[in-house]
């Protein structure tokens, strides 16, 4: 999947609009997050997610995005109301670690 076509996705999902530009940089966040997990002993500069984890990566960029302004924050109460989000460890929980033997 084209870059174009996640931050489409992104766009869409969010439901509101937002400068591509914004949503690049989580874009970009999530997949190190996602290749950091994945390859745990390093990886080339030019390494992209995997396909079966880019919507994972577009679920994880929205996870970054929706969090501006309460980041660390697992819980939130206000007013009787509370609210738990999906951590991002929880996201990268998904993903198995590349392993090989020497």
């Amino acid at each position: 999947m084209k870059c174009e076509e996640k931050l489409n996705q992104m766009a869409v999902m969010l439901g509101e609009e937002v400068d591509t530009q914004i949503l690049s940089v989580y874009l970009s966040q999530a997949k190190s997050l996602i290749l950091n997990t994945r390859f745990p002993y390093g990886f080339k500069d030019t390494q992209e997610v995997e396909p079966k984890y880019e919507q994972l990566q577009i679920e994880l960029a929205i996870v970054l995005f929706n969090e501006r302004g309460a980041e660390g924050q697992s819980t939130h109460s206000e007013n009787g109301v509370s609210r738990t989000w999906r951590s991002k460890n929880q996201i990268l929980a998904e993903i198995t670690p590349y392993a090989s033997a020497i």
